[in-house]
C-alpha cells in the first residue's frame, strides 16, 4: 500500500463513479481500476460494491476511507511543516539580549514584528550578559545575540554586525552638583564615586568605560557593584554614587534620579547583532533583515541611537 493508492481510493470513495474519479485524478480509468484491485488484494477484501448502476463502499471501504483521510491529512500537514521549516517560517529562534537593550523601545517592537510575520516560529528570549551570549552562540544554546561593544579579540566563529550606536548617560541623585551642569563630559566625572557592574559579570560596557576613563588619565572610583541595571539606578538614586549606563535605562522610573547625557563623541556603546559565522538558519537571516528595517525606521524618530 502506498500514498498514491490511498489518494486514488479516497477520490473514488468521494465520487463513487470511476469515470469522474479518473477525470479528477487526470488519469484514465484503467490505472485507477488496477490500483484499486491491487489495494483490495493487499487488504484481502472488497472496498466497493459495484453494479452496472452504482458504486458503494463496503464496510471495509468505509473503515479504510476514515483511516486514509487521516493518513493523507497527516502527510500533508507534515509536508507543510517541513516546507515551513526549510523556508524559515517555522521552528524555533533563541534570542539573547542585555537588560538595557530590552528597554530601548525599538527592541520590543522588533520582536513583535518578527512574531507577527512568522507566527509559527517559537521565539525564546534570554536575558544574558555579553560574555554569556558569546558562549551561548558557540555552544549552540542560542541563535542570535544582541551585545554591547564587540570584544577586543572577537572569536573567529562568531559574526558581528553593527546595529547602532547608543549614547551613554550619567544617572545621579537629583541633588547632585553635576545635575545642573549643562554639558557634561567624562572628564567631569574624574573625582566621582561610581556604582558599576562587576567586571566578572561579563557586561560589555565595563571594559569600554574603563578604557574611556583611561583615555582621560584617570580610573573610576567604584564604591559599589551590582549586576542588575535597575539596582544600579536605584543605588544612584540614594546618592551613594553616580552610574554611567546606556541611554535605554533612562526609562527606568525611580524617584529622585536624573539622567544627564555625556557630550563626548566617544561616550557611546555599539549595539551589535552576533550569530555564528556561516549560519545557515533561515530564521536568523529573516530576523536580521527585519531588525535592520525596523531599526532604520525607529532611528528616524529618535536622537539617542545613530547608525
Amino acid at each position: 500500500m502506498d500514498l498514491r493508492q490511498l489518494r486514488y481510493f479516497v477520490v473514488l470513495a468521494e465520487e463513487l463513479h470511476f469515470r469522474r474519479a479518473a477525470e479528477r485524478l487526470n488519469i484514465t480509468q484503467a490505472p485507477l481500476s488496477v490500483a484499486l484491485q491491487k489495494l483490495e488484494r493487499e487488504l484481502g477484501g472488497q472496498l466497493f460494491h459495484r453494479t452496472q448502476r452504482r458504486v458503494e463502499l463496503t464496510e471495509l471501504g468505509i473503515l479504510l476511507r476514515e483511516n486514509a483521510l487521516a493518513i493523507l491529512d497527516r502527510v500533508d500537514r507534515s509536508l507543510a511543516d517541513i516546507n515551513n521549516l526549510v523556508a524559515g517560517e517555522a521552528g524555533r529562534l533563541r534570542i539573547a539580549f542585555t537588560a538595557a537593550t530590552f528597554l530601548l523601545s525599538f527592541f520590543p517592537s522588533l520582536i513583535h514584528t518578527f512574531r507577527t510575520r512568522f507566527p509559527k516560529v517559537q521565539v525564546t528570549l534570554l536575558d544574558l550578559s555579553s560574555v554569556e551570549q558569546i558562549h551561548g552562540l558557540q555552544t549552540r544554546e542560542i541563535d542570535i545575540a544582541i551585545v554591547r561593544h564587540q570584544p577586543t579579540h572577537p572569536p573567529a566563529d562568531i559574526s558581528f554586525s553593527k546595529l547602532a550606536r547608543d549614547g551613554l548617560v550619567v544617572a545621579m541623585h537629583q541633588g547632585h552638583p553635576l545635575a545642573d551642569v549643562v554639558q557634561l563630559t567624562i572628564a567631569d566625572l574624574r573625582n566621582e564615586s561610581f556604582i558599576f557592574y562587576p567586571r566578572q559579570s561579563g557586561i560589555g560596557i565595563y571594559d569600554h568605560f574603563i578604557e574611556l576613563c583611561a583615555k582621560r588619565s584617570f580610573s573610576p572610583i567604584i564604591v559599589q557593584e551590582a549586576r542588575d541595571s535597575s539596582t544600579i539606578i536605584g543605588l544612584a538614586a540614594t546618592g551613594l554614587g553616580i552610574a554611567v549606563v546606556p541611554s535605554g535605562l533612562r526609562y527606568i522610573n525611580i524617584p529622585n534620579i536624573v539622567f544627564k547625557p555625556l557630550i563626548d563623541e566617544d561616550a557611546v556603546t555599539d549595539l551589535l547583532m552576533a550569530c555564528r559565522a556561516g549560519e545557515a538558519n533561515p530564521r536568523v537571516a529573516s530576523f536580521r533583515q527585519i531588525a535592520q528595517a525596523s531599526l532604520a525606521a525607529w532611528k528616524r524618530g529618535h536622537q539617542d541611537l545613530t547608525g
